[in-house]
């Protein structure tokens, strides 16, 4: 299977594929946005590779999430 690393940005951490990311930075994620993540997982998706509409939009509500979280406050 081919290396899968951790999705939070710029981390390196090699994690089981049907996984999200590394633990320290699943654990930095809201709650409710980890369980929006799990509630729209498919299993086997990652070896598939045709994740759900709902799961894409789930991740891309976590980058967001963690995009604003490094966004300066004016």
């Amino acid at each position: 299977m081919p290396k899968h690393t951790c999705h939070w940005p710029g981390c390196e951490k090699d994690v089981p594929p049907a996984m999200w990311g590394c633990k320290a930075h699943w654990f930095k994620l809201p709650k409710h946005l980890r369980a929006e993540i799990w509630r729209t997982y498919v299993p086997g998706q990652e070896i598939t590779k045709t994740p759900s509409t709902a799961y894409l939009t789930a991740a891309r509500d976590v980058q967001d999430w963690i995009r604003a979280q490094s966004e300066p406050t004016l």
